[in-house]
C-alpha cells in the first residue's frame, strides 16, 4: 500500500499535460447563473451527489455571492509547481466570465487538490484562501465533502440553506413530541414485513452483507456482522495492493487516490460498529472504494466505466439500482436485493399492506 501512494505521489508532481479549461469554465459558469452555487461535473468522481446537494442546501438562501465546482484534474495543467498557478488562473477565468460578480469562489479539482479565492468585499473574501488551506491541510485529497463542508463552516454557513436559528429552535420545541411519535411508529412500521397486492414482501432496507460468501450456520448478530466487515475491509486493502495499476495517467491516478482515501475511511469506521446503520456505512465506502479501483482499471484498459450501482433486480429494464431492500417475490424467502426508484417507491408506498 505504502509502495502505492509514493507513487502516486510522484506522478502527480512528473505528469504534465495541457488542456484547455474553456469548456469547464462554461459549463460550471451556466450552472452558477442559472441559479445553482454548486456545480458538480460528471467527469469528476471526487463528491457525491447527496454530498453535492448538502452543500446546495446549505449556500441557497444564505448567500448569494458563494460559488462552489467540483471539476475533474484535467480542468488545469499539472506541471511542476504549476498546480497553483494554474488553479489561480482558473479561478480567474471563472470570476471574468461570471461578469466579475464579487463574491467567494471555490474550486475542488479531484486529485490536484481544492483552491479559493474572494472577489471585491464580500465578507469572507480577504479569509477564504486560508479557510480552505487549513481544511486541505487537515484532510487528505479524497476527503473533499469535508474540505468543503469544513470550509463553510468557516464561512458561517448554517446547517440548511436560509433557515433562522430562531425558527429551528421554535419547530424543533412545538415539535418534538410529534416527531417522536411518529419516529416511533416509522420504527415499528419497518421492522414489520408488508406485503404487496402482488404477493410480494418488503421488510424494509437490506441489512449489511460482505462482498464474499457465509454460511447459513453462522450466527446472524450485529457483532458477527461487524466482524465480517472488518474482513471486507482487510480484503479491500489487498485487492487495492494486488491491483497496483500503472499511474502515467492524472485521471487514473485520481481515482487509485480516491480508492485509497476511501479504504482510509472504512479502516476508520470498523473501529466503531454498534448497529446496522454503521455497517451500511462501512459497507457503502468500501463499495466506493472498489468502484474507483475499477474505474481506475477500466481507464488502463481502454473501456467504458462501471456504473456506480447494479441494475434494478425486480427488472433490469429499469435501470441503475438507487437502494438495496429486503424483498422476497410471492410465496419466497427475504433476500436483500438492489431496486430502481420506481420498484423502492411502490414497494414503501403505503398502499395494500
Amino acid at each position: 500500500m505504502l509502495r502505492l501512494l509514493s507513487a502516486l505521489w510522484a506522478l502527480v508532481a512528473l505528469v504534465a499535460p495541457v488542456t484547455d479549461a474553456t469548456a469547464y469554465v462554461a459549463e460550471t459558469v451556466a450552472t452558477w447563473q442559472g441559479g445553482d452555487p454548486v456545480y458538480l461535473s460528471p467527469e469528476s468522481g471526487a463528491l457525491a451527489a447527496d454530498d453535492a446537494d448538502a452543500l446546495r442546501d446549505r449556500i441557497t438562501g444564505w448567500r448569494d455571492d458563494v460559488f462552489l465546482a467540483v471539476l475533474p484534474a484535467a480542468a488545469i495543467r499539472q506541471g511542476e509547481g504549476a498546480d497553483v498557478d494554474e488553479a489561480s488562473a482558473l479561478l480567474d477565468q471563472l470570476h471574468e466570465a461570471m461578469g466579475g460578480v464579487d463574491g467567494i469562489y471555490v474550486v475542488n479539482l479531484s486529485g490536484a487538490g481544492t483552491y479559493a479565492a474572494g472577489y471585491g468585499d464580500a465578507p469572507g473574501a480577504v479569509d477564504v484562501g486560508r479557510i480552505v488551506a487549513r481544511e486541505v491541510r487537515d484532510h487528505t485529497l479524497g476527503q473533499v465533502a469535508q474540505v468543503l463542508e469544513g470550509t463553510l463552516d468557516e464561512l458561517g454557513a448554517p446547517e440548511s440553506g436560509g433557515v433562522s436559528l430562531v425558527w429551528v429552535v421554535v419547530a424543533l420545541a412545538v415539535g418534538a413530541a410529534v416527531a417522536t411519535a411518529a419516529t416511533m411508529l416509522w420504527l415499528r412500521r419497518r421492522r414489520r414485513p408488508r406485503r404487496r397486492a402482488s404477493g410480494e414482501t418488503w421488510a424494509g432496507p437490506a441489512d449489511y452483507h460482505p462482498s464474499f460468501p457465509t454460511y447459513g450456520d453462522q450466527r446472524d448478530t450485529v457483532e458477527d456482522r461487524a466482524a465480517l466487515a472488518r474482513e471486507d475491509v482487510t480484503r479491500l486493502g489487498e485487492e487495492l495492493d494486488a491491483a497496483d495499476p500503472p499511474l502515467t495517467d492524472p485521471a487514473v491516478a485520481a481515482h487509485v487516490q480516491a480508492a485509497l482515501d476511501a479504504y482510509a475511511d472504512a479502516s476508520r469506521r470498523v473501529d466503531d460498529l454498534t448497529g446496522d446503520d454503521e455497517l451500511r456505512q462501512v459497507g457503502q465506502v468500501a463499495e466506493y472504494a472498489r468502484w474507483q479501483l475499477a474505474c481506475a482499471q477500466a481507464l488502463v484498459a481502454g473501456t467504458a466505466p462501471p456504473p456506480r450501482r447494479l441494475p434494478c433486480f425486480v427488472d433490469p429494464g429499469h435501470g441503475r439500482s438507487v437502494a438495496d431492500v429486503s424483498w422476497a417475490p410471492p410465496g419466497d424467502t427475504l433476500r436483500p436485493v438492489p431496486v430502481c426508484r420506481a420498484c423502492y417507491d411502490r414497494l414503501t408506498s403505503e398502499g395494500t399492506a
